[in-house]
């Protein structure tokens, strides 16, 4: 069986992929988050669920417990709280690491309603953001750099057959650390666009959005070139897939960002740059959840009966859903890649005959709560 390797960056649209030569250097082709934001996103990739998306979280089977009973060594590094294994990504993993060092397993429960109506407006962001900038996030955890060469060093050193999964982080805003980075002022200025805050609403001027796009592009090329390091270090030639887990708005309608509690669903956000190596598709478009689907195909697997995805080297899917839940409603895109139809802020269900799944808050420790809404998700819905 071949090694697999799948590496997700954050927050990277299709249309910006040619700023990563070496993934640009593949065949890239449009693929369809199942969610606007990083949990449910990756949650839907791992499951091939649109359940996983709704509830954002792992559900059912995984893509590392495929592999995993197959006989592979799964490895996952995923450096970031949204990706702890209190939401269970760790399932199926026999090495995981979201380099979270609190109590993340344990499940406290709370009440977070007056938190949920208060993290909407923008003027309470801001006040929250002006004492935790984003930059000090990243600084918090590992850089792509040294997540790379963990990922190496795991890789190479485990017993094949191989599943490893990597998340970049250095893609999400303020795209880098110190000098790199946005600056702390600009960035929360673009954070505030399109709100409802007291203060008022304040444009970009033209130098300021150069600027973001000059820092995200740069972001782009460094996480280019830390995936080219990985695939080009490894003792094998694995099937090799990335993607990401949304994109990103530069303005568009006035905002910038992605920002959970909006539930916006525009292109820029939910069309992202996919990449299969290894695998000859029959599809030029996809849905992310069609992933995994493809991935445990290719090695003779089945994949499990209750995977919404498609093989992708057997046909194209016919439509995608993308569900934006943030609390107890969600918007919701279904699109066939010639039209598209959004239904906002809506009470949503989910039924495939076992009983109805309702959008809803997670629960979590007060401490992992806490590094959610560093990285700018007021509440960890």
């Amino acid at each position: 069986m071949d090694d697999v390797v799948l590496v997700t960056a954050d927050s990277v649209r299709f249309d910006y992929a040619d700023e990563m030569q070496f993934i640009s250097s593949n065949d890239v082709f449009p693929g369809i988050t199942a969610a606007h934001y990083t949990r449910p996103s990756l949650a839907a990739i791992h499951s091939s669920s649109y359940l996983a998306a709704a509830k954002t979280q792992p559900v059912g089977t995984t893509l590392a417990e495929v592999l995993s009973d197959a006989g592979y060594t799964c490895i996952g590094l995923a450096p970031t709280p949204q990706m702890d294994p209190a939401f269970g990504f760790g399932a199926g993993f026999d090495q995981y690491e979201s380099f979270y060092e609190g109590d993340g397993n344990a499940l406290q429960k709370r009440t977070s309603g007056l938190r949920e109506y208060l993290g909407q407006f923008d003027t309470v962001r801001r006040i929250y953001r002006q004492f935790n900038p984003m930059g000090a996030v990243l600084e918090d955890i590992p850089d792509d750099a040294t997540l790379i060469d963990e990922a190496i060093e795991r890789f190479n050193d485990a017993d094949p057959p191989r599943f490893l999964w990597v998340h970049l982080m250095e893609t999400h805003r303020p795209y880098g650390t110190g000098d790199e980075a946005v600056p702390v002022s600009l960035d929360r200025k673009a954070e505030a666009l399109g709100g409802r805050g007291l203060l008022g609403r304040r444009e970009l001027s033209s130098d300021e959005r150069e600027l973001i796009d000059e820092k995200y592009r740069d972001a782009l090329g460094r996480c280019g070139t830390e995936v080219q390091r990985l695939i080009e270090s490894l003792d094998s030639d694995p099937i090799f897939a990335f993607t990401s887990d949304h994109g990103e708005e530069l303005g568009e309608e006035g905002y910038y960002y992605h920002q959970g509690y909006r539930r916006r669903v525009p292109e820029p956000i939910v069309t992202v740059p996919t990449v299969v190596d290894g695998i000859e598709l029959e599809a030029e478009r996809c849905g992310l959840v069609d992933l995994a689907a493809t991935l445990v195909a290719a090695q003779g697997i089945e994949p499990p009966a209750e995977w919404h995805g498609v093989d992708l080297a057997e046909r194209e899917p016919d439509s995608t859903l993308t569900i934006a839940p943030w609390h107890e409603k969600a918007t919701v895109l279904w699109q066939n890649f010639e039209s598209r139809i959004v239904a906002r802020d809506a009470d949503v269900g989910f039924d495939e005959g076992t009983g109805e799944e309702h959008i809803g808050s997670s629960e979590v420790s007060d401490d992992l709560e806490k590094r959610l809404k560093n990285l700018g998700y007021v509440d960890a819905g």
